[in-house]
């Protein structure tokens, strides 16, 4: 497919032969009308005809051209395309050898373009070569064209980026205007595609390098529009350079940016209306295609197409005429990457096809995505998957006799230490202090300079199913390997990588939950936490695999591994106490008497003489570190202010701590010193970013950083076109529609990190048919709930210890009160995705007028009831039942229709590691259990009747972020036996929803390696599919309807994790 802007040239050129009885004149006239004709808008193009034609010769004329562009379709109902407004070649160069332009000499022509010539000058002040650009001497006069001929300068001269083109003046000399730029000594991308592919490799480093120009373009709120071949070049020495931005867009709102120069940024654009299309036609998004506003994702687009063709060598959109491209960038999918490139793998596909979506809100969000996975496949490409000599492995291998080592299917490797490109995360930055920090010691402060860190990830991926939870990652004694622990298809398995290259190596157990790994004093081995179906405790295996051997079986679970000294003891973490066990004598001995009641993991860490320990513990109401003696003796406090301090770690040179620190609801990580001098911040970003290990030399440490893309959506059940609802930074989840079906309610993290800080968020109330109708109905809330009649709206708060209190406002917010003493149980969650565990924690009578919880007091699990109008802090609640074992546990209360009745849920533990589960009925002011079972139970709702519960059951452990086979079946209050309604395959348990009618069944199953929603009606019957995801990483989750069932609401959820270094520390 020929450019817009050579087939309009090809025109004229083919007309000049043509006109030889015209007057040169009325040709030049012909051609500027030509011109402006296109980029008017469709609907005014005949009016503007008859307006300036003065003569039906040139109207003919024109006419004549027009039907020449594009025969396909009248072109007088087309858009305007930008480009070929621009045809305005000139004739005959305005400059010859030799001449002076202001301090520029012109060394001669090297080009010419659709405003004017471009020529090679020397800059006679500064002596090095330049490129001018031109103006037309034909365009001067047109005030349009000049505008955005400056604007080009302006919008480039803005950004200070290696990959975009230098502008070093704008200036005008004897009525000529010029733009002088550095000269790049190269080709232009295409001429290297010159219609075949590039390699792989090649068009990697090409579309990244793009990207990331395009990256601080986005940051300054500047969109180029007009991504394609010939605006890119490529110098001899590698290095891309993004040209012309000539039909660049400033965002209304623009970021402050360190590659952006403030005063380069002017008001003064070039406006566009929706409906004037600007840019080359064949690498348009289907939004600019149609004329509608634009924003940064047509650029994301328009590099996808550009992309692909390095890729092909074709490109995705074809077509005989410009009406047939627009067509296909609107209706056709490209043939898929594996026709054109054989080897193309998964990875590679689905960042094409994200890039390439149709639908904006589909594709990618922001370029700094796009520029991500780019890399992350580059690291696949470039490295082996080699831990260490090929010799070494083969004698791991031999020696693994009964651990399997396997590799995964979709792993990252490390970036390359050289690598110039460095890891572009949307706003992971780590910032260099380059501003004293004060620090005091007593009597006078101390001024110390940190300089400049310098930090790499060592591991990142896009969290796939079944993945996550990282375990803290851990030094080898000598510094070159890493073991971690993380979540793969629902295990947890210990990963040993080594710093500098290679894939991880994966040490799997069959039916085992392994995790926090530590290496023995010598770097041969491995200890590790261990959950199997008979037993939990903690094991070792050698460090390049081999048989695990139990080195102690534990009653209780193991929350982390903590230090393995020369004497041959572990020491580890148990009920929020530390431990030692002597790995000879099988002794274990407790060190620590915390109270267990304050904290949740306290993250022990040793000094390195192995004296003293730090960890994290909470006092008169805040989350501080202390310092003690390692039995706990002579307590110290460390730090002492209002945030929270967590995951502590002793440097090597004894006097110092590193740790996490929640600042801003974001996790950063500090510097804290023993001599009471003042913690300074050591690193800023965006993320959590938690504290793993500092190397037994000090100058590297380990953290990690997780990122959560989470949205909401929905999507009518009739014609399944799905919408979206919000789009703000961070995530917004666990959404309730409104009784009225006109808002919805969600709890948001403003972060770019949501982690497990899923309960401080704030709760939000949205206009469903307008996104920017929002408001903040509280600063401090997760799980909101109206009540049925619409007036208020219920949310738990978590306050000290994790003590959660139930808390109502009125629909219009501003007078939040307190409902509950404490304790409310809630059921808990999964992280990928985000689902609920139980259907309701807590849920409003019918009536509106109370509240029914499950609560935990006194060391008792009760169910309760608090009025919605009652006074504040638990005046009056009811305890609905008198249970006074501690044992058993009850949650997921649910009122009948009707509000006679109430049903919940209770677990036992029992012997052999078993749990006995039930249900249980709360009416006439007494309870009952009418149904037990071993097997995992959910309550799902009532039937449509109100006489049967819809209950949920999966045999075995179940994990959290893993689909399993459900059944569904009624359970009658009288006892009679359950009635089957059906059996959902690969479904996510946590995520079956009932509509407000009782008719019908929603529910997640992955289906080829994908989320799928799908329903089914509540009596049983066939399953229907609402919609399914195309992206294997893009999970459904915590589905809701609309008070009229008639739509469907739920999250969209995408998280990636990341293991960073730093190094060099001092």
């Amino acid at each position: 497919m020929m450019s817009l802007f050579a087939s309009a040239t090809k025109i004229l050129a083919k007309t000049n032969g043509d006109t030889n009885n015209m007057a040169h004149e009325n040709w030049r006239q012909v051609k500027e009308i030509f011109a402006d004709v296109l980029r008017q808008k469709p609907e005014v193009r005949r009016q503007f005809l008859n307006e300036v034609c003065g003569d039906d010769a040139t109207r003919r004329e024109v006419e004549s051209l027009l039907s020449s562009f594009d025969e396909a379709e009248s072109f007088m109902e087309n858009p305007a395309v930008g480009e070929v407004a621009e045809l305005l070649v000139a004739e005959n160069s305005q400059l010859t050898n030799g001449q002076n332009l202001g301090r520029y000499e012109i060394i001669r022509q090297i080009g010419a373009g659709g405003m004017g010539e471009v020529y090679l000058a020397q800059d006679t002040r500064l002596n090095r070569k330049v490129a001018l650009k031109v103006l037309s001497a034909e365009l001067t006069n047109n005030k349009m064209l000049l505008a955005r001929f400056e604007q080009e300068a302006r919008s480039a001269s803005a950004l200070n980026h290696p990959n975009i083109i230098t502008i070093h003046e704008i200036g005008k000399d004897r009525d000529i205007h010029f733009i002088a730029t550095e000269f790049i000594k190269g080709i232009t991308l295409r001429q290297q595609i010159g219609g075949r592919h590039l390699e792989t490799a090649k068009a990697l480093d090409v579309a990244m390098q793009i990207a990331s120009a395009l990256a601080v373009a986005h940051e300054a709120g500047i969109v180029h529009r007009d991504i394609k071949p010939e605006n890119v070049m490529l110098r001899e020495d590698g290095l891309v350079k993004v040209l012309d931005f000539g039909l660049a867009k400033l965002s209304e709102e623009k970021i402050t940016d360190p590659f952006v120069s403030s005063e380069a940024l002017t008001p003064t654009q070039v406006q566009t209306n929706p409906g004037m299309v600007m840019g080359t036609v064949a690498y348009m998004s289907p939004e600019q295609a149609r004329g509608l506003p634009v924003d940064a994702r047509t650029d994301i687009f328009s590099l996808g197409v550009v992309f692909y063709e390095m890729l092909t060598g074709t490109q995705p959109f074809a077509g005989e005429t410009t009406s047939d491209v627009i067509a296909a960038i609107l209706r056709s999918e490209p043939q898929p990457l594996s026709i054109h490139v054989p080897n193309a793998s998964v990875e590679l596909e689905h960042i094409v096809k994200k890039a390439l979506g149709k639908d904006r809100e589909e594709r990618y969000q922001v370029v700094k995505d796009l520029l991500l996975d780019l890399k992350i496949l580059q690291r696949e490409s470039n490295y082996t998957a080699e831990i260490s000599s090929a010799e070494s492995i083969s004698n791991a291998e031999e020696s693994a006799a009964k651990t399997q080592i396997v590799m995964p299917l979709k792993t990252e490797n490390f970036l390359p230490k050289n690598n110039w490109l460095w890891f572009a995360l949307p706003a992971l930055v780590l910032l260099v202090i380059v501003s004293a920090n004060y620090l005091w010691p007593p009597g006078e402060a101390e001024k110390i300079f940190l300089g400049s860190l310098d930090s790499s990830p060592i591991r990142s991926w896009n969290s796939e199913f079944g993945e996550g939870d990282l375990s803290r990652a851990r030094f080898s004694p000598d510094g070159k390997f890493i073991a971690y622990g993380a979540s793969k298809n629902g295990k947890k398995a210990i990963s040993l990588i080594q710093i500098g290259g290679g894939e991880p190596l994966l040490h799997k157990q069959e039916d085992s939950d392994d995790w926090s790994p530590i290496f023995s004093p010598d770097g041969g081995k491995i200890a590790y936490c261990s959950e199997r179906v008979t037993q939990s405790g903690i094991w070792e295996i050698p460090v390049l695999g081999g048989s695990p051997v139990l080195l102690a079986q534990l009653d209780t679970r193991c929350q982390g591994l903590i230090h393995w000294d020369k004497e041959e003891i572990i020491y580890f973490e148990m009920t929020n106490n530390l431990y030692a066990l002597n790995i000879a004598s099988k002794q274990i001995t407790q060190l620590t008497y915390l109270d267990t009641s304050q904290l949740g993991q306290r993250d022990f860490n040793f000094a390195p003489n192995e004296k003293r320990i730090v960890y994290a513990d909470r006092k008169d109401g805040q989350s501080d570190l202390w310092i003690a003696d390692k039995n706990g003796g002579n307590p110290k406090r460390l730090t002492n202010d209002a945030v929270e301090d967590s995951r502590p770690v002793w440097h090597a040179d004894g006097k110092r701590i590193i740790y996490s620190s929640d600042h801003n609801g974001v996790k950063q990580i500090w510097l804290a010193f023993l001599d009471r001098r003042r913690p300074v911040q050591m690193i800023t970003s965006d993320f959590d970013s938690y504290v793993a290990d500092v190397s037994s030399d000090g100058t590297k440490i380990l953290y990690e950083t997780t990122r959560d893309a989470y949205h909401l959506w929905g999507i009518p059940l009739e014609d399944r076109k799905e919408f979206k609802l919000t789009s703000g930074i961070g995530a917004e989840f666990w959404q309730d529609v409104a009784p009225n079906g006109e808002k919805i309610a969600y709890q948001s993290a403003c972060r770019s990190s949501v982690g497990g800080n899923l309960l401080q968020c704030s709760i939000w109330s949205q206009k469903i048919t307008n996104s920017d109708q929002k408001f903040k109905m509280s600063a401090d809330g997760f799980n909101p709930r109206w009540s049925p009649d619409g007036s208020h709206l219920a949310f738990l708060r978590s306050e000290a210890a994790g003590n959660n209190s139930l808390w109502i406002t009125s629909a219009a917010g501003g007078d939040e009160r307190k409902l509950t003493d404490g304790g409310i149980v809630f059921g808990g969650l999964s992280l990928i995705p985000f689902n609920h565990l139980e259907t309701q924690d807590y849920q409003w009578s019918p009536d509106s007028r109370s509240l029914i919880y499950c609560a935990n007091r006194g060391g008792v699990s009760n169910v309760w009831k608090a009025e919605a109008d009652g006074t504040a802090d638990g005046a009056d609640e009811t305890q609905l039942t008198k249970n006074e074992d501690k044992s058993l546990l009850f949650f997921n209360p649910l009122f009948s229709p009707d509000g006679g009745r109430i049903a919940w849920l209770s677990m036992l533990p029992g012997k052999q590691r078993k749990t006995n589960r039930g249900i249980w009925i709360f009416e006439d002011g007494a309870a009952r259990q009418i149904y037990p079972s071993e097997s995992v139970l959910g309550l799902v709702g009532w039937s449509q009747s109100g006489n049967e519960l819809i209950v949920k059951s999966a045999k075995g452990r179940i994990a959290t972020s893993l689909p399993v086979e459900v059944s569904l079946f009624g359970l009658a209050l009288d006892g009679s036996a359950p009635r089957s309604i059906a059996k959902l395959k690969e479904t996510f348990f946590q995520n079956i929803q009932l509509s407000p009618d009782r008719k019908t069944l929603a529910f997640v199953t992955r289906q080829d390696d994908k989320d799928t929603i799908q329903t089914i009606p509540s009596t049983g019957g066939t399953a229907k599919t609402l919609i399914s995801s195309n992206d294997a990483r893009v999970y459904y989750s915590n589905l809701a309807f609309a008070p009229d069932g008639k739509t469907l609401y739920y999250g969209k959820q995408e998280n990636w994790q990341i293991i960073s270094m730093i190094v060099d520390f001092e």
